[in-house]
C-alpha cells in the first residue's frame, strides 16, 4: 500500500511533464499553427500578446508568446498571426 501511494505522485508528474521533452521540441518547426503545437505539446499558458495594425502596409499583426513547463524544464513558442516564428527551451 505504501508503495502504491508513492507510485500516484510520481505518475502525476510524469503525465504533466511527459510531452516536455527535446524529440517534442524538434517536432515543432516555424509556420505550425497554434493547434498543430497543441497536439503536440498539449495546450500551453499564454504569457503575452499584442495586435498592431499595420495599416496601408498589411493590415494586422498578431503576436502571442505561449509557455509549457514542468519542473524545471520549459517550452517557450512566440506565434505571430497564429503561427509558429521563433521558439526557445531550457532544462530539456
Amino acid at each position: 500500500m505504501k508503495k502504491l501511494l508513492l507510485l500516484v505522485p510520481l505518475i502525476f508528474l510524469l503525465a504533466c511533464g511527459g510531452k516536455l521533452n527535446k524529440e517534442n521540441y524538434d517536432k515543432v518547426q516555424n509556420g505550425m499553427s497554434m493547434s498543430e503545437v497543441e497536439t503536440i505539446l498539449g495546450k500551453g499558458d499564454s504569457q503575452a500578446s499584442s495586435n498592431v495594425d499595420l495599416g496601408q502596409f498589411g493590415g494586422m499583426l498578431s503576436t502571442e508568446v505561449k509557455t509549457w513547463q514542468s519542473g524545471l524544464k520549459v517550452i517557450s513558442i512566440t506565434f505571430s498571426n497564429g503561427k509558429v516564428a521563433a521558439k526557445a527551451q531550457t532544462g530539456l
